[in-house]
């Protein structure tokens, strides 16, 4: 049967679904949970159109089981054109353009200044990549609506490579949602779900101790005066992190929070950021306080600390699921090998595929980890001299 179809016409109509309301509607919340609000009616009228086709395809396929299905087939062919459509005007719309109601909520007009080029162009990549194998299914389906006028007339050689690409475009279509969704633990980092990525982009230190053209400018007495101001105020504090009042690390204000939780070790606070980006998933390109929520200003070093990232923890997790991998791959080739029985096989084929890709993607995850603690490990956090308060 082809509940494939009506599957993968539900996952992309959601996805298209989301991707209408990011662009008609401001002010989505982006910190919390939440499902389709305006077009969660059109998703399930139009989610009612593949399931009662394939309903009625079983019915058909009992009543008479001697006769072709092959026009089911074209019209799950033009559900899936409708859906490729609507995929690809938001898609375009929302990944190329960078329009939509997520813009408005910056207040700022996308450029190539304030739009993360990188993640711009992974996320076209992976729109592309699903639009046309999904457009390479529509033509296959049409295919074999119409085979009836074709396939006797090509060699079985032809034939045979047209139902391999044709069930690796499926394959392809299918693993494109798990790989898209990766992030399960921090679904707003994933750029399907939050187009609001594109435009973040690394905070620049504010350029105040050089000119225009490069030269220092000296500071005016007031600026000196506070920055004097600020230093003893800083003397009078506590690290929030660690209180160690012994440490010979002065004390820095990196945000607008006040207070006791105002003044910090640059170590202190660097080694937070790292368990806290390493924790919750984020990708490390904008860092902010968790108080006030006002982003540090940091400068990033071209040389990332790799032995801060790559840890005896991190490699000891990447031994144990290579191991685990190897151990399935050799296991499910020798359980193959002793049973003549197809079903056994495809079983632990299966079994093996979900077990292979559970743990590649848990490798995956150890690695962005790795590589996300090294980029925060290498950050320096700058201190302003308007951020010391009196």
């Amino acid at each position: 049967m082809s509940l494939y179809y009506p599957l993968v016409m539900t996952c992309a109509s959601l996805v298209v679904c989301l991707w209408a309301e990011i662009f008609h509607l401001q002010g989505i919340r982006w910190e919390r949970s939440q499902f389709l609000s305006k077009s969660f009616l059109g998703f399930l009228a139009f989610n009612l159109l593949p399931y009662s086709l394939f309903l009625a395809e079983i019915a058909y396929s009992h009543l008479f089981s001697g006769r072709s299905t092959s026009f089911f087939n074209g019209c799950y062919a033009v559900l899936l054109l409708i859906v490729v459509i609507f995929f690809l005007i938001y898609g375009v719309e929302v990944f190329f353009k960078v329009r939509g109601g997520f813009v408005y909520d910056f207040g700022v007009v996308p450029n190539s200044e304030n739009v993360n080029a990188s993640q711009l162009h992974q996320s076209r990549f992976g729109l592309l990549s699903q639009a046309i194998m999904m457009i390479v299914i529509v033509g296959f389906l049409t295919s074999e609506t119409l085979g009836d006028f074709w396939k006797k007339k090509v060699p079985v050689y032809s034939r045979n490579w047209h139902d391999i690409v044709f069930r690796l475009a499926e394959v392809g279509v299918a693993l494109w949602f798990p790989c898209c969704l990766w992030n399960s633990m921090a679904p707003e980092q994933l750029w399907i779900l939050n187009p609001r990525k594109l435009l973040t982009r690394q905070i620049d230190p504010v350029a105040g101790s050089s000119g225009a053209g490069g030269t220092a400018e000296a500071p005016e007495p007031s600026t000196s005066a506070n920055a004097e101001e600020g230093q003893s105020f800083l003397a009078k504090k506590d690290c929030w992190i660690c209180y160690d009042t012994d440490k010979p690390e002065p004390l820095i204000q990196p945000c607008k929070c006040i207070g006791d939780v105002s003044s910090v070790h640059h170590e202190c606070l660097r080694r937070w950021l790292v368990d806290s980006c390493a924790n919750s998933g984020s990708d490390g390109t904008v860092l902010k306080c968790k108080v006030c929520d006002s982003p540090y200003e940091i400068e990033r070093s071209n040389r990332l600390d790799w032995e801060k990232g790559f840890t005896i923890q991190h490699w000891a997790k990447t031994i144990i699921i290579v191991t685990l991998m190897c151990i399935t791959g050799a296991g499910a080739w020798v359980i193959i090998q002793l049973n003549e029985d197809s079903f056994v096989r495809v079983l632990v084929a299966g079994f093996a595929i979900i077990i292979g890709y559970i743990l590649f993607k848990m490798l995956g995850e150890n690695t962005v980890t790795a590589i996300q603690r090294a980029k925060v490990s290498s950050i320096y956090i700058v201190t302003s001299v308007n951020d010391l308060q009196t």
